[in-house]
């Protein structure tokens, strides 16, 4: 195993030996749309990634779900192929054609040898504009996904996911789980699928993302044969509204009978256009992004053997961004847990970081980036998301600079601005038995 990862390792050094080795075009395929391109022919091998803005944050009232069926759908037959022989055809063709949602966004996943790319497209074009949503596939999905959502309201961490979104987003359409409302799941009907495709897919929502044996001609080949349709005037579309909630520094408890508790926490976020984005990006990994090397892990694992893991995350929605974290501990430790992660993001803020803590996260985020370059499937995801945050295509060259150039100040100018203690909440999973000044949810 060893020797196999020494070898991973080398050959992804050896092929993206630094980010300036992503040579990324944008390829002009219809009016002012453009997709995003890395070519690499080392393997007959193309994965493409797409994107329309329409996730389950769009579902319609009262029809929670619509957003995630209709992907769970689209590959249960299409055109003159039932769902067995969809699914068949693609799999004696060697192509994986994968269709999810995010609550911003539907995805969907190409990936295939480069002979099948014509059939490939072919496949999808029929998904996407001739679906069959037959009644019997549509109850038998609907009943996986009541039977997940059923599950998830008695594992431990859903309902500490479930409630956490409950707290921080009250009426938002971010409040629920993207597969949906468990009591919505079956008001929804098959001019409810069609009604979301015929709105939603739409070239002015609309992202790619390749790479692979393709080059710049054939990607727009495909593109414009296969998406020029969706250039539709005059339709519709639905909005996800802004978050505006200001968080409340209050420590919420919901009582459940469990060996452990949960503790999750967040405050305000910070979005990606920021100036100050990265110096945020860095201050988190020191903080609790860092895995054994964070101040969170330090402190309350590896000094107090407190918690398994303890960590903190940049997390950012469309309409809404927010720092957060967690740890899962005994039920009497849960005061002790809450009470030193306050003091070291107090500490962050009050004090900042110290030169070695800024060297070693700058050293690790420019150094292990490469290692998510390591498939064609990483590279074009990356593109992809690259591309939706509206950055350009030089950001690959100018990231690193972007980390080198944060500094001491920087972080300290970061850390007062999200690290607030009055904007900060912590919500409790468990029975903890010493928990102080709490609101029972």
């Amino acid at each position: 195993m060893k020797k196999f990862f020494f070898i991973l390792v080398f050959f992804v050094l050896h092929n993206f030996s630094d980010l300036n080795a992503l040579d990324v075009k944008e390829v002009n395929y219809y009016k002012d749309k453009k997709a995003w391109l890395v070519n690499d022919n080392n393997l007959p091998i193309v994965a493409i990634k797409f994107a329309f803005k329409a996730g389950s944050g769009i579902d319609f009232k009262g029809k929670k779900g619509t957003a995630n069926l209709t992907a769970s759908l689209l590959d249960e037959g299409a055109g003159n192929y039932s769902a067995k022989e969809f699914k068949k055809v693609l799999a004696d063709n060697s192509i994986t054609l994968n269709f999810s949602v995010s609550h911003d966004n539907f995805y969907i996943d190409l990936y295939t040898l480069k002979e099948n790319l014509d059939l490939s497209f072919q496949l999808l074009d029929l998904a996407l504009t001739k679906p069959i949503f037959k009644l019997e596939e549509v109850n038998r999905i609907k009943g996986n996904i009541k039977l997940i959502l059923e599950e998830s309201y008695k594992d431990p961490d859903e309902i500490a996911s479930r409630i956490f979104r409950e707290v921080l987003f009250e009426d938002h359409p971010y409040k629920y789980d993207t597969l949906g409302v468990l009591e919505d799941i079956d008001k929804i009907e098959k001019q409810d699928l069609e009604l979301f495709l015929k709105t939603n897919l739409r070239l002015d929502n609309f992202y790619v993302a390749a790479s692979g044996d393709i080059n710049e001609t054939e990607l727009k080949k495909y593109l414009k044969k296969y998406f020029k349709k969706f250039d539709k005037k005059n339709k519709t579309t639905s909005n996800i509204p802004i978050h505006k909630k200001k968080i409340e520094p209050k420590i919420f408890l919901h009582k459940k009978d469990l060996k452990q508790s949960s503790i999750i926490f967040a405050g305000e976020g910070i979005s990606r256009n920021d100036p100050y984005f990265y110096s945020a990006y860095v201050m988190n990994y020191i903080l609790g992004g860092g895995g054994f090397f964070s101040k969170l892990t330090t402190e309350i694992r590896e000094k107090r053997g407190l918690v398994y893991s303890v960590y903190s995350y940049l997390y950012r929605y469309d309409k809404y961004n927010f720092f957060s974290g967690g740890a899962e501990t005994s039920n009497e430790n849960v005061d002790k847990v809450i009470k030193i992660i306050k003091e070291e993001i107090m500490k962050v803020k009050k004090e900042g970081v110290s030169e070695e803590e800024l060297k070693n996260a700058k050293n690790y985020l420019i150094n292990s980036y490469v290692l998510r370059l390591d498939s064609n499937k990483k590279v074009a995801s990356i593109l992809l998301n690259t591309q939706m945050d509206g950055l350009s295509t030089d950001f690959f060259e100018k990231r690193n600079d972007y980390i080198n150039s944060v500094s001491l100040k920087d972080i300290k100018k970061i850390a007062n601005k999200i690290l607030d203690e009055d904007q900060i909440f912590f919500l409790v999973i468990g029975d903890p038995s010493n928990l102080k000044n709490i609101s029972k949810i």
